[in-house]
């Protein structure tokens, strides 16, 4: 395809200068004279030249670039990190390049091997589901391999060795049950619509943890299922046949959201008071006010990952790896 844009060929064929003495006069080389350096800018100017950033970062060896690889952009917690990371990276001077996984792994590969092909210095990533699910990271490893440095992020995997940025998942899950008892509730269930995730693990392990510490007055059970309409049938026809069901703890943000609809429903039909806590987000919180929120502080973990990367790349693997836990708070 036949292009318009001017170049440092295309100037120094105008003004019979070589290419070297254009890009010098561009760049304000002392080696180059004032005369023949305020002549290039001025015809530089007239042509309304723009400097090729992509060419200059291959002739350097940096791109003062990062990667980032979400699963969704649909998900506020995913959208408050990307503002981290880019917030963190444009104080210092840093681009950042982002492309959506779907939970794929085929669509995760084709997004690596477009940054790692001399595009960016590093790479921030979120796992896809579908590569957790399967424990398959021969293509995130690939990163590593290649001497790039990478940042994993919330889902993590021990069989990459990088820095990663996490947070306290069984702690988190176990403050927020202890919540719900010590405000009364006397039977707890547990909503999941994963049973394979190890950060969902986690919070399985303090969501009972909090349950047997208590376990002569509360009673704990688990939902665990492969589907959120599975999750939403169970725990309605739990709720609905058990009358001492009083409290529900939800593990992300799509069992919040199905816990909130069926509480509705169930305090209209039978007058009941269902309390709910759980790894969510404001606009669900705005939404019921008596929901208790985990606040997992995207926007530090987004700047934590964004961090932790920018020094691996200036220490170049000097140092050993370390996994940073962002704290989190019950709203």
């Amino acid at each position: 395809m036949a292009t318009n844009r001017i170049t440092l060929s295309k100037i120094s064929k105008a003004l019979n200068l070589s290419v070297s003495t254009i890009s010098k006069s561009l760049s304000d080389s002392p080696e180059i004279s004032d005369i023949t350096k305020k002549r290039v800018k001025e015809f530089a100017a007239q042509c309304k030249y723009t400097p090729n950033n992509l060419a200059a970062s291959f002739r350097r060896g940096f791109t003062n670039t990062i990667g980032l690889i979400i699963p969704n952009i649909s998900n506020p917690f995913y959208a408050k990190i990307l503002i981290g990371i880019e917030k963190y990276l444009d104080e210092n001077g840093y681009k950042l390049i982002t492309s959506i996984s779907g939970d794929s792994i085929e669509k995760e590969t084709k997004n690596i091997s477009v940054m790692t092909n001399g595009f960016v210095d590093g790479v921030i990533i979120c796992i896809s589901k579908e590569a957790v699910l399967k424990q398959d990271y021969d293509h995130i490893n690939s990163i590593v391999n290649n001497g790039i440095p990478l940042t994993m992020f919330d889902r993590i995997c021990d069989e990459v060795i990088c820095d990663k940025v996490i947070i306290n998942d069984f702690g988190a899950a176990f403050e927020a049950v202890e919540s719900l008892i010590h405000s009364g509730c006397k039977h707890i269930i547990m909503t999941s619509p994963t049973k394979k995730l190890k950060h969902h693990n986690l919070r399985e392990q303090g969501f009972l943890a909090a349950i047997e510490n208590h376990k002569h007055t509360v009673k704990g059970t688990v939902i665990s299922v492969d589907s959120i309409k599975l999750l939403a049938d169970t725990l309605n026809a739990s709720i609905k046949e058990d009358p001492s069901i009083d409290g529900v703890f939800a593990i992300n943000q799509k069992a919040v959201k199905q816990a909130l609809l069926i509480k509705q429903q169930i305090e209209k039909e039978q007058q009941r008071t269902i309390k709910i806590a759980g790894f969510s987000d404001d606009t669900q919180k705005s939404n019921d006010n008596s929901l208790i929120t985990i606040n997992q502080n995207a926007l530090s973990i987004g700047k934590e990952s964004a961090k932790l990367l920018l020094n691996r790349i200036k220490v170049q693997n000097k140092e050993p790896f370390v996994t940073e836990t962002v704290n989190v708070q019950l709203v």
